[in-house]
C-alpha cells in the first residue's frame, strides 16, 4: 500500500511539472510581448501628451508674434514714418506700450520686441521688453551689441531668416543683456504699402523649457529631448556632456524613419540598449522622449521570477492536495468552499469599485462636454477675428473651472471614505454659484431663466466640494427637465430659508423647475441608484442618489421632491450643531 502511495505521489508530481513547464514557458514568451507592447504604447502616449502641452507653450508664442505682427503693421500703415523721425518716434513708442503690455498678460514668455529695419534712420532702432527680476523692463540691446544686424553673423539669424522665409524658430540662443538662453521665434512685418518695418519676435528662458520637459518623466531614468526642424539638439531633461554625440544613435534613427512613427529601439553612444518615442511640434521641431530598456523591462523581470515561484508553488499546493486527497477525502471540499466565499468577496469588492468608476466617469462626462464646446466657440470666434484678449480669457476661467471641477470631483470620491477630510464655514450661495457656473453655456443656450434667491449671509461648516457636487447634480435634472418641457418661459429658482432650535441651526434649499411634474410611477425610484427617467437620453441614474448619499451621509439632513403646478422643487434640508 504504501509503494502504491508513494508512485501516486510521484506521478502527480510529474504530471504536475509536465502540465506547469509548458505554461510557463508560453507565459514567459507572452509575458515579454505584452510588456514590449505596453512600454512602446506607455512611452508613446507620454511623449504624444508632452508634445501637446509642449504645443500650448508654442501655440502661445507664434499666436502673440502674430498678434503683435498685425498689431505693428496696423500702427505703421498710412502714416510718413520713413521720411519723418518725430511720427516714427511717436508709432515706435506706440508699438512699446502694447509689447509691455502683451508682456505683463502672458506666462511663460521672458521677452517681446520689435527689431526695425537698418534702412530706418538710425538703423539702430528697436523696442524690446523683458522679464528681470520679476518685473517688465526695456532693454536697449545697443548697449550690448559689438555690431548691428550684419548679415552673416549667426547670431543675427532670428532677423535675416525672418525676413527671407517669413519667420525663423530659434534655440537655445545666448542672450548677454539677460545673461540667458533663450528660445525665440520672429516673423517679418510689412506696413500696407509693402515697405519692410523689421520683425517680431518672442523669447522664453531655455530653463523653463528644461523645467517643462523635466516635469514630464516617466521613469526616474528617462529623458525628454528637444530637437529642431533640422535635428539639432535644442534643450534636454538631464545634463548631458555633448549631447550632440550622445544622442546621434537616436537623430540618425529618426532622420531615417520620418515624422511621427512608431516607438524605435536603439543602442546609444553609452552602450545602453534604449527605446525611444518622438513627436512633431507645431512648429516643426521634434520631441522625443528615451528611456533605457533595462528600466523599462524590470517589470516583465519582476514577473518571470514570480512566475517561476508561482509554478513551484504551485506544483507544492498540488502534492499537497494530492496527499490529502488520498489520506482524507472531504478536507479539500471545505477548503475549496471557503476558497469560494473569498472569490465572492474579492468579485464583490471589485463591483464596488466599478461602482465609483463609473460615479466618476458620470460626474466628468458634463464638464468636458462644456470644455469642447468652449473649444469649439473660441474657434470660431477666432475664425470669425472676434477672439480678443478679454473673450479669451474669459474661455479660459471657464476651462479652467470645468478642469478645477473635474479634478475636484475625482478628489472627492477618493475621499469619499475617509474620516478626515477638512471641514470648512463655506457661503451656500457662492456654492450655488460655482455649480450654476459649469452649466453657464447650455443655460443660455437653451434659454433657461435663472433666480439664485439664496440668502447671501447664509454659510454651514461641512465639505463644500461634496456640497457644490450634490448641487450640481440636482440643477442638472432641473436643467434637463426644463429643456424637456415644452412650457415657457424656462425657469431655474433656488432660495433658501434658515431656522434654529435650542441645538441646530437647521438649512432648507429650495431647487424649482418649469420642466413639469414628477410622475407618480417614479415618485418613490427617483433617487435610486441606476433608475433614470432619460435612458433614451444618455442619464445613468447616478446623480440623484449620489446627491442623497451626499446629504443624508454627511450634513446630516434630507432631500426629497414635491410637485407644483408649474413645475417641481426639490428640498434640500441640512443641520449644523450650533456651538
Amino acid at each position: 500500500m504504501k509503494k502504491i502511495f508513494k508512485r501516486v505521489v510521484i506521478l502527480i508530481i510529474l504530471g504536475a511539472l509536465l502540465i506547469a513547464l509548458p505554461i510557463e514557458i508560453i507565459g514567459l514568451i507572452r509575458n515579454q510581448n505584452a510588456f514590449e507592447k505596453e512600454a512602446k504604447d506607455k512611452i508613446e502616449y507620454a511623449t504624444k501628451s508632452a508634445g501637446t502641452d509642449l504645443d500650448v507653450v508654442i501655440n502661445s508664442m507664434s499666436s502673440l508674434v502674430n498678434m503683435m505682427q498685425s498689431i505693428v503693421q496696423v500702427t505703421f500703415s498710412h502714416e510718413n514714418y520713413i521720411d519723418d523721425y518725430d511720427t516714427f518716434l511717436r508709432l515706435k513708442h506706440q508699438a512699446g506700450d502694447i509689447l509691455k503690455q502683451s508682456l505683463s498678460n502672458t506666462e511663460h514668455l521672458s521677452g517681446l520686441y520689435v527689431t526695425f529695419s537698418p534702412q530706418l534712420h538710425s538703423s539702430m532702432e528697436e523696442v524690446w521688453y523683458a522679464y528681470k527680476d520679476g518685473r517688465v523692463v526695456p532693454i536697449d540691446a545697443r548697449m550690448y551689441a559689438p555690431s548691428w544686424l550684419v548679415e552673416g553673423n549667426p547670431r543675427v539669424n532670428y532677423y535675416f531668416d525672418a525676413i527671407k522665409n517669413g519667420d525663423y524658430w530659434g534655440a537655445p540662443d545666448y542672450e548677454s543683456s539677460l545673461d540667458e538662453y533663450m528660445l525665440t521665434h520672429t516673423k517679418s512685418v510689412y506696413d500696407s504699402d509693402g515697405n519692410l518695418i523689421g520683425i517680431v519676435g518672442s523669447d522664453m528662458l531655455m530653463s523653463e523649457v528644461d523645467d517643462i520637459l523635466k516635469a514630464i518623466k516617466l521613469y526616474s531614468d528617462s529623458q525628454i529631448i528637444l530637437f529642431d526642424a533640422k535635428l539639432n539638439f535644442c534643450a534636454s531633461s538631464d545634463n548631458v556632456k555633448n549631447p550632440a554625440k550622445f544622442y546621434a544613435p537616436l537623430v540618425s534613427q529618426i532622420a531615417s524613419l520620418g515624422a511621427d512613427q512608431e516607438p524605435v529601439w536603439y543602442t546609444s553612444s553609452d552602450g545602453k540598449k534604449h527605446i525611444a518615442a518622438y513627436t512633431t511640434l507645431n512648429n516643426g521641431w521634434i520631441l522625443a522622449t528615451t528611456q533605457t530598456v533595462a528600466t523599462v523591462m524590470t517589470p516583465a523581470t519582476e514577473t518571470r521570477t514570480t512566475l517561476m515561484i508561482t509554478m513551484f508553488v504551485t506544483v507544492s499546493i498540488i502534492v499537497v492536495i494530492a496527499i490529502l486527497l488520498i489520506k482524507r477525502f472531504y478536507g479539500p471540499v471545505v477548503k475549496s468552499a471557503q476558497q469560494n466565499e473569498i472569490l465572492l468577496i474579492n468579485q464583490s469588492r471589485q463591483a464596488k469599485l466599478g461602482e465609483m468608476i463609473g460615479n466618476i466617469s458620470h460626474q466628468c462626462k458634463q464638464p468636458l462636454n462644456n470644455i469642447n464646446i468652449d473649444i469649439s466657440n473660441m474657434k470660431d470666434d477666432y475664425d470669425a477675428g472676434e477672439l480678443t484678449w478679454e473673450r479669451f480669457k474669459e474661455y479660459e476661467t471657464k476651462m479652467r473651472e470645468n478642469v478645477s471641477i473635474m479634478s475636484s470631483t475625482i478628489t472627492d470620491f477618493a475621499d469619499f471614505l475617509k474620516p478626515d477630510r477638512r471641514k470648512e464655514r463655506f457661503f451656500i450661495k457662492d456654492s450655488v454659484e460655482k455649480a450654476l457656473s459649469i452649466m453657464r453655456e447650455k443655460l443660455v443656450i437653451n434659454e433657461i431663466n435663472i433666480m439664485n434667491e439664496v440668502d447671501p449671509e447664509l454659510t454651514i461648516i461641512n465639505y463644500r466640494n461634496e456640497f457644490i457636487q450634490c448641487i450640481f447634480n440636482i440643477l442638472e435634472n432641473a436643467r434637463d427637465g426644463a429643456i424637456l418641457s415644452e412650457i415657457k418661459p424656462r425657469i431655474i429658482k433656488i432660495d433658501s430659508d434658515q431656522r434654529d432650535t435650542a441645538q441646530w441651526k437647521i438649512i432648507s434649499l429650495r431647487i424649482f423647475n418649469s420642466g413639469g411634474a414628477i410622475p407618480k410611477e417614479s415618485s418613490d425610484k427617483i433617487f435610486l441608484p441606476y433608475y433614470s427617467t432619460k435612458e433614451k437620453d444618455g442619464g445613468s441614474g447616478i446623480g440623484l442618489y449620489l446627491a442623497k448619499q451626499i446629504i443624508e451621509s454627511h450634513f446630516g439632513g434630507e432631500i426629497g421632491f414635491r410637485n407644483e403646478k408649474a413645475g417641481v422643487t426639490f428640498i434640500i434640508t441640512m443641520k449644523e450643531r450650533k456651538q
